[in-house]
């Protein structure tokens, strides 16, 4: 029988994928992120129905964190299909992007799980989320702004609905005729994302699908309506609202206006380790998922940037001995990566290659060579405690070795997955 991973070991476990899936998906890595993957889902799955994480919430307290962790694990099975799915639609990379992402922001927005993942020096589930600028929000047609405007008033007034039925009698005609509404209303919402395909599925398919936000979230609705489990009904209405004013933020209604930050939010004036690596981990967080026509752009410019900013720093910041060696490494690594991501092709669907391989392994070097010269790490910090080059959170080693397109070095806690899964390896 498998060993039941703890919420910190899960999240580790998460870790690796996401370091993984920096510069895409290889051939050599595809099947085993779907393994891993795969296991992530089960055995968050399983850490639910034990009962294991009840506690976050407690009695007569909103079941927020039980419904967060469901969604974790119901997203899991995007990041299965889309992962599989590699080469084959245009708009993937963008989608696991925002998959890996949302998982992170829910538990780095979650108190309770936030210290789940923490346990036993774990740093599970950990953000990679360091943009220069928030993400530009998808610019809908008329149509589009109506329907979107609607399911954020549909979330609210269907969670004000549940959360005032809530814990009464489960067979009045009130709570079988608001059940039947979420059901509607969730169907409907999966349907009417995944007919839009393109951009939209790829932006709003994880709030508004089955496995999405929306879909964990009337599901548990419905649940704890049928059981009069109102510490669920409350959770779970929670998680609605703030799903609703989650797609409100990331949708440019007619009528809303939104001035990009210039120059794609790359400062002026790039001349210090810390700017340079600020600018770096810009591009690192859009790699996660691989490159599309979306993102390509804004990566080689992130790219040559962080390389003209270490080149300024070497004189302005009268770089010598080995941090000079080492910047001066990490500048030709630069330059090779931008070739890499500007060589491909993304008028079709980015494909499984070793390139997005070589990607992963570079952008692993640099974090490597930065954070390992005690020179360089210091000024990575800025005055203002912001930090570049950040590396890339603790993961775990792939079962069998490691995948020859990756360099894991910055990884402090090798283990392999498969014994993980069978014993107590982690403390």
């Amino acid at each position: 029988m498998a060993h039941q991973m703890t919420f910190a070991e899960i999240g580790t476990l998460y870790n690796a994928i996401s370091n993984e899936l920096e510069g895409g998906v290889t051939h050599r890595n595809q099947e085993l992120l779907i393994d891993q993957v795969s296991t992530v889902q089960t055995q968050l799955q399983n850490l639910i129905n034990s009962g294991a994480l009840n506690a976050l919430d407690g009695a007569g307290n909103a079941a927020v964190s039980i419904v967060h962790a469901q969604n974790i694990a119901d997203q899991m099975s995007f990041l299965k299909t889309e992962i599989g799915a590699f080469g084959t639609d245009t708009f993937v990379p963008k989608f696991i992007n925002d998959v890996i992402r949302d998982v992170q922001d829910i538990v780095a927005g979650d108190t309770g799980l936030t210290a789940l993942a923490h346990q036993d020096n774990h740093a599970g589930f950990q953000q990679v989320s360091f943009l220069l600028t928030p993400p530009t929000p998808f610019p809908d047609s008329g149509a589009q702004t109506t329907t979107l405007l609607q399911f954020v008033a549909d979330s609210n007034s269907l969670a004000a609905c549940a959360q005032a039925l809530a814990g009464t009698d489960s067979n009045s005609a009130a709570v079988h005729q608001l059940e039947a509404d979420i059901h509607t209303f969730s169907v409907n919402a999966d349907a009417y994302s995944t007919a839009q395909g393109g951009l939209f599925s790829a932006r709003f398919n994880n709030e508004f699908t089955l496995n999405g936000v929306q879909g964990t979230a009337s599901r548990e609705l419905i649940t704890g309506l049928e059981t009069g489990n109102a510490d669920l009904v409350n959770g779970a209405a929670a998680v609605l609202m703030a799903n609703g004013a989650d797609v409100r933020g990331n949708m440019l209604a007619t009528g809303d206006t939104f001035t990009p930050a210039p120059n794609g939010g790359i400062p002026a004036a790039v001349d210090t380790v810390h700017v340079a690596g600020l600018v770096f981990d810009d591009a690192m967080t859009k790699l996660v998922g691989g490159v599309y026509s979306g993102n390509q752009a804004s990566i080689v410019n992130d790219l040559n940037a962080t390389k003209t900013g270490l080149e300024n720093a070497i004189t302005d910041q009268g770089l010598t001995g080995q941090a000079l060696h080492d910047i001066q490494h990490v500048i030709s690594l630069l330059g090779r990566e931008s070739s890499l991501v500007s060589g491909i092709n993304t008028a079709t669907a980015t494909q499984a290659s070793a390139v997005d391989g070589q990607i992963g392994h570079i952008e692993a070097q640099i974090l490597n060579i930065v954070n390992h010269n005690a020179t360089l790490a210091a000024q990575a910090v800025g005055a203002d405690g912001t930090t570049g080059f950040v590396a890339l959170p603790p993961g775990v080693a792939p079962a069998g070795g490691h995948d020859a397109g990756h360099d894991h070095d910055h990884d402090q806690n090798h283990v392999d997955v498969a014994a993980a899964a069978h014993s107590h390896i982690w403390g």
